[in-house]
């Protein structure tokens, strides 16, 4: 299993770098994920320049080049389509599944980046000691990362149990028992989320929420793009569940170094101030509690 979350972080990157190769073949943004306004001027200048950042902020995370700034330049550019393309259009159209669905990826890999740069912060290229208010930045944009990751998976719950129907005809036909895997999937989202948000078997959780989503990319994403190799959105919804497996993957991570990394009423950690790094040295130094009840 370590070596599975281990890989969590290039998931990420590989899914954002093809995220940029698939919009420079295309010379148009993701048309599902990112559903940009025909009418914007310099259109094929913004599609280009978002292309070659996700494929700066993939190499960089894959080859260890300034992960921390990687990661957090993938988090940017996912935040700035929330908060300028989705939420405006979900809250013209807020009856609109297809409104809601691509908002909250947008909104899940954009917090999956700023819990990915968390993890590497401590590691940024430089072999240095990251800055202290740097890692406290980075601690509360993780924490606040791990909410919004938590509430993305109830509305794809919702979603789910609202579109069954729907949800049913996308499984391949040789999947036995599709309603039974289909209440497994949102099972899988409620549980998860209510892991996340009450800080319970917080392992457990993304480790088979990452198994889970790769699962797919295995059997459901990647026939369906061999099927359609020229389809863009079959090849941004694999790469989509890549970067979601990545994520989860990198909570287990974050859940496991050294102990938790943050806990129910811990002060300490929810505000970012102690990272895992640092509480493993605390602990072999016997100054956890102390640290705690400064704090």
């Amino acid at each position: 299993m370590k070596k599975l979350t281990d890989a969590g972080p290039y998931f990420y990157a590989i899914a954002i770098a093809a995220f940029g190769v698939i919009q420079l073949v295309t010379q148009n943004f993701l048309t599902g994920l990112f559903p940009v306004p025909a009418g914007l001027p310099w259109r094929v200048f913004w599609v280009d320049l978002c292309s070659i950042l996700f494929l700066l902020a993939g190499a960089g995370l894959a080859l260890r080049v300034r992960p921390y700034l990687a990661a957090a330049l993938a988090g940017y550019i996912f935040f700035l389509f929330f908060f300028s393309v989705h939420l405006p259009k979900m809250l013209t159209d807020i009856y609109n599944p297809n409104a809601w669905s691509p908002a909250f990826e947008a909104l899940m890999l954009g917090s999956g980046a700023f819990i990915i740069a968390d993890n590497v912060a401590n590691d940024d290229g430089s072999g240095g000691t990251p800055h202290r208010r740097r890692s406290q930045a980075t601690g509360i944009a993780a924490v606040a990362g791990i909410y919004l990751f938590a509430l993305s998976l109830v509305v794809f719950a919702v979603l789910h149990i609202r579109y069954n129907t729907y949800i049913l005809t996308l499984m391949p036909e040789w999947m036995p028992a599709h309603k039974f895997l289909a209440y497994v999937v949102i099972a899988g989202f409620l549980g998860s989320s209510f892991s996340l948000f009450t800080n319970l078997k917080v392992p457990l959780a993304s480790g088979l929420l990452g198994t889970m989503f790769l699962l797919w990319v295995l059997t459901l994403h990647g026939p369906r793009v061999f099927g359609k190799w020229n389809v863009e959105t079959e090849w941004a919804s694999l790469f989509v569940s890549l970067a979601v497996s990545g994520i989860a993957f990198s909570i287990y991570r974050r859940a496991t170094a050294a102990g938790i990394d943050w806990e129910p009423g811990g002060l300490l950690a929810e505000k970012g101030m102690v990272r895992s790094s640092d509480r493993s040295a605390l602990a072999h130094k016997g100054k956890v509690r102390q640290a705690e009840s400064c704090e």
